[in-house]
């Protein structure tokens, strides 16, 4: 007995579609792993850079806080040389009449609230002192600054600079004016001759007239190391 094979327009057809999509679906997994296989490779060697660049890296951070000890703020010595109370806002202590002068402190100051004021007494030479300033260093000069005003104009007032050494005085550097009824500032330079001895000022009013009074204010003492007393100078 034959067996008939059917014509091939009537034959069932191949499903070629359905392995082509089978075909896709593998390829799009394999895809899809190396993606990930790829991306975990490039994470990986990103991680590593980074640690490694972190090693190189100088630390950023701020520093741990440290403790400071802030300075304390000057005091009037500090700020008027040697001399602790240089605008007699603390007084008149250390300060001495001179002539049997009259000496009082007075609200009339240059700066600040308070200023020395000196009247004539029955002796010559009235005027007021202040010992014991600094020790004198040799090769060294010394400035001595005052500010003074006399209530009479034509007011004659001379500032000595020297040294005390074993209760006597030496080496006096001596600066003179007339002054008046504005302030006026007045400098004294003197080197210093004996180590040790000590320095002392001295401002005089020798024809300070009955009833006029001088005032004083702002003294200022500076040494500083050299030899010349003519050499320029210039004070706050």
């Amino acid at each position: 007995m034959l067996q008939r094979t059917p014509p091939r327009h009537l034959a069932p057809p191949v499903r070629v579609q359905t392995r082509a999509r089978d075909h896709l679906l593998v390829e799009s997994v394999l895809a899809m792993v190396a993606i990930v296989i790829t991306s975990v490779i490039v994470i990986g060697a990103l991680l590593d850079r980074q640690d490694s660049s972190a090693a190189r890296l100088p630390n950023l951070l701020p520093p741990a806080p440290t403790t400071t000890r802030v300075a304390p703020a000057a005091s009037p010595a500090a700020k008027g040389g040697p001399l602790a109370n240089p605008g007699f806002e603390a007084g008149l202590g250390g300060w001495r009449p001179l002539g049997d002068a009259g000496l009082e402190r007075v609200g009339e100051a240059r700066e600040g609230d308070w200023a020395a004021q000196m009247t004539r007494g029955s002796a010559r030479w009235p005027g007021l002192s202040l010992a014991g300033i600094l020790k004198v260093k040799t090769l060294h000069v010394y400035r001595g600054t005052v500010w003074v005003r006399a209530s009479q104009p034509g007011t004659t007032v001379q500032v000595n600079l020297f040294e005390v050494l074993g209760g006597r005085r030496f080496a006096v550097d001596t600066v003179g004016a007339v002054v008046g009824d504005d302030w006026q500032r007045l400098e004294v330079a003197h080197e210093g001759h004996k180590a040790g001895a000590m320095l002392a000022v001295e401002i005089l009013a020798p024809d300070l007239a009955g009833g006029t009074q001088l005032l004083v204010d702002d003294l200022g003492i500076k040494g500083k190391p050299g030899t010349s007393i003519t050499s320029p100078h210039t004070s706050p």
